[in-house]
């Protein structure tokens, strides 16, 4: 099974908030000359190069989660540690295949000696005890205590769990509360200040461990912003409101997939693939939209949106991958209008739309095919959406034959030839070619009042980013 640790660990492991603040100033690849790794012994590794001449060495096992680091913080884990952690989460393939190095393997010597790290044990280890691997570890165990060891591990497991989801509870109130005094105080008073307002509030879920739905609340300026003034009233009230939606979804039931989802952090790859229910769906996709923003938390936010171009009906799939701005700007491996043949596993949802690909190769240009045609009223399957999701944000769809129009204000709108409707559009700015010419068809984002063109379907020039 693949290495691999979690976002949700990481920050369940850290000690306070003030520690994560320090782990994230310290994600710049620039100041880790070494990070490294060892598959076959769970442990990554590396060094931080601090104030001082000397880095600090640090090192992890993303499986039980021990660590040591030679820094002297009073902090269990410090800020090395975590950040070490936060960046494999964010990006194993960063980290290199290495032999571990001496220091390395002298801690995990003491560390299976003791059962945990010792810092201050400078006793040479025998190289027999360096070389022990856990499959032997678990040999030495008779099955009463390995059974006792498992029941063990599921009950820090839940306790740990129910001390988050109290955590979360909590600050899904101040939440509640903080809409209450928005909505008391005017909507327009909210606007005026939404900048300063959604980040206190931010900031609190954040230290609830509420880290999705922090990052939605933190993005709302930016999202009202763009919309002209005289709709931003009618969207402050429709995020407020699903806002108090979510938080009532958890507290109806804390173990419900899609809350946890947009509240919380998704499950890790191994989790969904080992679950028994998880949705595996193969096919041709084809790549109809990609969104690149670095959000205001300092992470880069990297959308791409997969349609299945022989499924009946008309199937999504959303990658989205989250990565320090600092890191820059990450290979991708498929264009718009590109097409794979492949795999993806879909987290578990109601209705489900991330996933994670987990096998595919790219296609060939003479390998492509068209796009199907929409099978659903674009209002019937925005409305079967919210009866599922209804604090969703945006209703991916397919659109018919059409042609894109600018009125006398500038402002783009989508005119569907075979629904005679007109819809209107967010983009600021389009391609020039794709100004009053026939599409064959166009992949949007529709949020109930306005669609964002990512991608569309030409005869003379196949697919075109917007």
């Amino acid at each position: 099974m693949e290495m691999e640790i979690s976002l949700e660990i990481v920050q369940e492991l850290a000690p306070d908030q003030a520690s994560l603040n320090a782990a994230k100033k310290l994600l710049n690849p620039t100041k880790w000359p070494v990070r490294e790794k060892a598959a076959s012994l769970n442990s990554i590794w590396g060094q931080c190069q601090g104030s001082g001449a000397k880095p600090y060495y640090i090192m992890a096992d993303v499986v039980d989660h021990g660590y040591k680091c030679t820094c002297p913080s009073r902090k269990f884990p410090c800020k090395h540690v975590l950040a070490l952690m936060w960046q494999f989460a964010e990006g194993a393939n960063d980290f290199l295949d290495k032999e571990p190095p001496e220091w390395v393997n002298d801690w995990l010597g003491r560390k299976r000696k003791s059962g945990t790290p010792n810092p201050d044990d400078d006793k040479p280890i025998a190289k027999k005890n360096i070389n022990v691997t856990q499959e032997e570890e678990l040999k030495a165990l008779s099955p009463e205590e390995q059974t006792k060891k498992d029941a063990a591990k599921q009950k820090r497991a839940a306790q740990t769990k129910a001390k988050t989801n109290a955590t979360i509870s909590a600050g899904l109130v101040e939440l509640q509360q903080w809409v209450s005094d928005q909505l008391r105080s005017g909507i327009g008073s909210f606007i005026k200040e939404m900048n300063e307002r959604c980040r206190r509030i931010a900031a609190r879920l954040v230290d609830a461990k509420a880290t999705s739905l922090a990052s939605r609340l933190d993005e709302l300026p930016a999202k009202l912003m763009v919309v002209r003034a005289e709709l931003q009233a009618n969207l402050a009230f429709k995020e407020l409101g699903q806002l108090l939606l979510l938080s009532e979804a958890w507290f109806a039931d804390n173990n419900d997939a899609d809350a946890r989802l947009a509240i919380a952090t998704a499950e890790n790859r191994d989790q969904v693939l080992s679950n028994s229910n998880t949705i595996r769906h193969s096919g041709i996709w084809g790549n109809v939209g990609e969104k690149i923003v670095t959000r205001r938390d300092g992470l880069v936010s990297h959308a791409t949106w997969l349609l299945n171009t022989v499924d009946d009906p008309i199937r999504f799939a959303l990658l989205l991958d989250h990565y320090p701005a600092s890191a820059g700007r990450r290979e991708v491996g498929l264009s718009v209008g590109a097409q794979l043949e492949g795999v993806l596993a879909f987290y578990p949802s109601r209705y489900p739309l991330r996933a994670f690909l987990i096998e595919h190769k790219v296609l060939t240009t003479e390998s492509q095919v068209s796009w199907p045609k929409p099978s659903t009223d674009l209002w019937a399957g925005y409305q079967q959406q919210l009866s599922q999701l209804p604090w969703s944000e945006h209703y991916p769809y397919l659109l018919n034959t059409g042609r894109i129009l600018r009125d006398s204000k500038g402002h783009y709108w989508w005119q569907d030839n075979l629904a005679q409707q007109h819809l209107p559009l967010s983009n600021a700015n389009l391609p020039q070619l794709l100004l009053g010419c026939e599409l064959r068809s166009a992949f949007i984002l529709w949020d109930g009042d306005r669609a964002e063109l990512f991608s569309a379907h030409t005869e003379q020039w196949g697919t075109i980013a917007c």
